[in-house]
């Protein structure tokens, strides 16, 4: 093993954005000292990507995997893949950052000093929900939410794992993914946002080594930004996700500057 993280980028359409292409350029030039790799599906054509990017590897993938024959079923099928990390076998992390993350600093080599298994973003909870009555609720709420075998959005609460900015530890998911093959089967038979791969990487790895949520809204906001800048004590994470969500980009708009030309056209 010879590299510590790898930047992976995941390309399905043959033109990015002009916000999209903005925040590749951004976080390739906070990124610049670590090796990147834009994922694409094989018949996808990259020239554009490759002229722009010529730092970057381009590495082919199945288009059941990435692209749109499957879309999100076919990458979620890739990230749950034990082939997939293979790809990445000389590298101790990845670094999965999607064209709608915005990072701020480079703190990654740190981050990977740590040793987590995942580190993502977290799905918040406001702190009135982990007192009586309110917790109750939310524990009914999760049992009845899961009767017949269902995954309760509840779950997430409180956990670490968004994976549209994240970063995991190459062999301890390669070996997760073998573990774990019959959940991962069946999470393939769902089509539903509840059987996504970042829901299974944060629920079902038990002897996953995690951050606290404390310590994730250092790394990164996803859901709820403003919930999360309190949490965080009015600090900025090293990057975020889903920047242009139509109910964050009011948030966003005061720190990305590509969020701001978009609201003011």
């Amino acid at each position: 093993m010879n590299t510590l993280v790898k930047i992976l980028i995941p390309l399905y359409k043959e033109e990015m954005t002009a916000w999209e292409r903005a925040a590749v350029d951004h976080n390739l030039r906070v990124f610049s000292s670590y090796p990147v790799c834009f994922l694409y599906p094989r018949g996808l054509h990259v020239a554009a990507y490759a002229q722009a990017y010529p730092q970057a590897v381009f590495l082919e993938v199945s288009p059941d995997w990435l692209g749109t024959r499957r879309g999100i079923q076919g990458y979620n099928e890739m990230m749950m893949s034990k082939d997939f990390y293979g790809l990445f076998a000389d590298t101790e992390y990845v670094l999965v950052c999607h064209t709608d993350a915005w990072i701020f600093r480079d703190e990654l080599a740190g981050w990977c000093a740590k040793g987590y298994d995942l580190l993502a973003a977290p799905w918040p909870v406001r702190p009135r929900y982990l007192h009586f009555p309110l917790k109750q609720f939310v524990w009914l709420k999760r049992v009845m939410g899961e009767v017949g075998g269902g995954i309760s959005r509840v779950r997430m609460y409180g956990r670490v794992g968004n994976g549209g900015l994240c970063l995991r530890k190459v062999s301890a998911c390669a070996s997760a993914c073998e573990r774990y093959a019959d959940v991962i089967a069946d999470f393939n038979r769902h089509a539903d946002g509840m059987h996504n791969e970042d829901i299974f990487w944060a629920l079902v790895p038990e002897d996953f080594r995690y951050p606290d949520v404390e310590t994730a809204l250092s790394f990164a906001f996803d859901l709820k930004p403003r919930l999360c800048y309190e949490l965080n004590h009015g600090r900025l994470p090293m990057g975020c996700h889903g920047f242009m969500h139509k109910s964050r980009m009011g948030f966003w708009a005061e720190y990305i500057p590509c969020v701001k030309s978009s609201m003011d056209k």
